[in-house]
């Protein structure tokens, strides 16, 4: 059972920022965000380090037709979490709330739905007609967000303040998580009633965000049908970019050929050419190729080869026949010239990051052990300090605290130590604090096998936070463990750090290893994180219409802080896409 997100029991501000886990001074400075006041793209990343972070970031990106200018994207810096949860609670929302929600031929931006699925409707059909609709984010516009979300329960003061937190200048913006959702949302009516058109006449339609796709043997609705139901719905079509096809023409649907009945294809034009570059990387090797074309700088020939690499891997995706092959030759060539995919350091000039590593024991009801890693990665580890250290001092004075008060003062902030009422400050804490959770679990066969279990653990999760920490400085603080020796952790981390900076890869600048016991301030929220959790994953299956267990309800306030829960012995990793459940 799905933990449903109901937006309609949100009667206020106050109630609104608290489920968005924000501070009020963030939401409003959102609110009042003008970006025509200054560019941030005119910044070089190093300067934009040392002036006062944005919210967003602004891109300009080119076109794919130069002659159309550039598209806005926006990236938020400091908020993309909370972007993101509340992407995840308004997708739970809308589809506990819109009947047919995500409607099932939009394929753009929806969970196990690609662009070779929306291709697929289409393949081998005689006729193909092609829409792309203009400004698709840019013209959904606030007030209409607003409208429509009254249209579903919500208070209007609630609709209000979420159309303006989602939109940047009045408008639906590229780039914000939340985007996406919200245009699907605001397009089922239109969707519902373009399969209609299409149905009646024997036809197929599909949509992937802005491209919207009809295909048929026989005949399908007029382009004034359709064109008065996509303008009826507020949308307008980009003309120049309609396009009509037979069989035999160029048939294309999101990239990909569909004049095959069987299956997509990647185009010929782009088979051929990336087979003609592999010839001349195998034939004369990778460098000389690269200086061939013009790339002999480094920079750009390794650009060149995440390309090359990039290319390879959507080619033999989807086109298994090819695969083996394609695969064969690149690696030949890779290991022949000695290069690798790599994406060198380029934000070493970031603050740096803290990760706090802690561990637990878990029993599942069949009575197999497991064992837990989480990790608390934060660049503002002063903020998380001085909250779990006001948390403390306010319980420790509080003459009327229940629990073991000595208890407390000796080992801090400790989940198993914590009264159910500090348990819950200090979560609703954990909401509104600068930091992402990682864990990563494994069978814990015996009591012997416990240090090489917490450095496969470890293994499995070292590299891609070292690579995401790239920074000035990374430092490590793993809690005090008798059971596992600390020159095997901390070779475990310098191996693999050791093996970034050989390669070339994304690091920080600088790594350290250190070693802390309780109380720690930083050490409480991974702590927290695998307490939770544990209590969470024990509640057994809830029943619909039951209330749902106190635990449930703890860990669902702190869901979106888990960015990523890796069950190691079946390589199944557990996110806001795919949410893990009780056992």
């Amino acid at each position: 059972m799905s933990f449903k997100y109901d937006l309609t029991q949100l009667q206020n501000r106050e109630q609104l920022i608290n489920f968005l886990g924000l501070s009020k001074d963030v939401f409003e400075d959102v609110l009042d965000f003008d970006p025509t006041g200054s560019n941030f793209s005119q910044f070089s990343e190093k300067e934009s380090s040392l002036i006062e972070l944005p919210l967003f970031f602004r891109h300009e990106i080119p076109k794919k037709n130069r002659q159309r200018g550039y598209r806005t994207v926006w990236e938020p810096t400091f908020l993309k979490s909370p972007y993101k949860a509340l992407a995840r609670r308004l997708n739970n929302f809308f589809a506990h709330k819109l009947e047919g929600f995500p409607h099932a031929q939009t394929y753009g931006y929806i969970s196990g739905r690609n662009i070779r699925e929306n291709a697929q409707n289409h393949c081998g059909h005689t006729h193909l007609v092609s829409i792309d609709l203009e400004d698709f984010f840019p013209s959904i516009k606030a007030s209409r967000i607003a409208t429509f979300l009254r249209t579903t329960g919500i208070t209007p003061t609630v609709a209000d303040l979420v159309s303006r937190f989602v939109t940047i200048e009045g408008s639906l913006p590229l780039g914000l998580p939340t985007s996406p959702t919200i245009a699907n949302a605001i397009c089922l009516p239109m969707d519902i009633e373009l399969e209609a058109l299409a149905q009646k006449l024997g036809a197929t339609f599909s949509r992937y965000a802005d491209d919207i796709s009809f295909s048929s043997d026989g005949t399908f609705p007029s382009l004034r049908e359709l064109m008065a139901c996509i303008r009826q719905h507020n949308f307008e079509i980009a003309e120049a970019k309609t396009r009509t096809s037979k069989l035999g023409q160029a048939h294309y649907v999101t990239g990909l050929s569909v004049s095959d009945p069987a299956q997509p294809h990647v185009p010929r034009k782009k088979k051929r050419r990336l087979r003609q570059e592999l010839y001349y990387a195998d034939k004369y090797g990778l460098d000389d190729h690269l200086h061939h074309v013009g790339l002999g700088n480094s920079r750009f020939a390794q650009q060149e080869i995440n390309r090359l690499d990039g290319l390879v891997k959507f080619t033999a995706h989807h086109e298994p026949r090819l695969s083996a092959h394609l695969k064969t030759t690149w690696a030949k060539i890779l290991q022949t010239s000695g290069h690798r995919p790599s994406f060198a350091p380029k934000n070493q000039h970031r603050l740096p990051f803290y990760i706090y590593i802690d561990e637990a024991e878990y029993a599942r009801p069949s009575g197999d052990r497991l064992l837990a890693l989480a990790m608390a990665v934060s660049q503002h580890q002063e903020q998380i300090n001085r909250a779990t250290q006001d948390l403390l001092e306010t319980t420790l004075s509080d003459v009327w605290a229940a629990g073991n008060l000595d208890a407390i003062a000796k080992k801090g902030v400790h989940f198993s130590d914590a009264t159910e009422d500090m348990r819950l400050a200090y979560i609703d804490r954990m909401r509104l604090l600068p930091f992402e959770g990682y864990v990563a679990m494994a069978r814990l066969p015996s009591a012997a096998d416990y240090e090489v279990v917490y450095l496969r653990l470890l293994n499995a999760m070292i590299k891609r936070r070292l690579m995401a920490a790239e920074s000035q400085f990374a430092n490590l603080v793993f809690e005090e463990n008798s059971k596992v020796r600390q020159e095997a952790i901390r070779k475990t981390v310098t191996d693999t750090y050791d093996a970034l900076r050989e390669s070339n890869n994304r690091h920080p600048e600088y790594c350290s290893v250190e070693f802390a016991g309780k109380p720690n301030f930083g050490l409480s929220i991974p702590d927290f994180l695998l307490g939770v959790l544990g209590k969470y994953l024990t509640v057994g299956p809830q029943q619909d219409g039951k209330p749902a267990a106190r635990y449930v309800l703890l860990f669902e306030r702190l869901r979106d802080k888990y960015r990523l829960i890796l069950d190691v012995d079946n390589w199944v990793e557990y996110t806001r896409r795919r949410p893990i459940i009780p056992w």
